[in-house]
């Protein structure tokens, strides 16, 4: 059996990361998982405070890596979640995604959200949470034979 990929997006990555790190917490052999930024630009932008939050609760977090979005490989994908903050965000998601391959989850932008790190820091720590519950609830998915 071939391995399934799922795509984690997130317009710059730091969710979407979050997401990929949980998702590899599961142990799924037949899954490879991946994160990847849909903002414009050459280069991701790339913020550590969401790595430091997940340092606090896993002291030894897999190896992850800032990707580009790739429309083609995203495409490809046997399943998207595209993490947007409903409020700030739902617009801007790439509309090239195939749409019976995407998952929409409302997680909120902690940049978007407050200016003040201190702010941002709680909110990290909060969607962390978040996306940690929405991973488990998917887990049955990941497992299933029939992907």
């Amino acid at each position: 059996m071939s391995r399934q990929t799922v795509y984690f997006i997130s317009p710059h990555q730091h969710r979407g990361l979050m997401a990929e790190i949980w998702a590899n917490r599961l142990m799924l052999p037949d899954w490879e998982i991946r994160s990847a930024a849909w903002s414009q630009g050459s280069q991701p932008d790339f913020n550590e405070m969401p790595l430091e939050i997940m340092k606090e609760i896993i002291l030894d977090l897999p190896s992850v890596e800032a990707r580009s979005y790739n429309p083609q490989e995203v495409g490809k994908a046997d399943l998207i979640i595209a993490l947007h903050d409903g409020e700030f965000e739902d617009g801007d998601i790439p509309s090239d995604l195939p749409s019976q391959k995407l998952l929409r989850w409302n997680i909120r932008n902690p940049e978007l959200r407050s200016n003040d790190s201190t702010e941002q820091w709680a909110l990290y720590q909060e969607i962390c949470d978040e996306i940690a519950m929405n991973i488990k609830n998917m887990e049955p998915y990941f497992r299933a034979d029939y992907v």
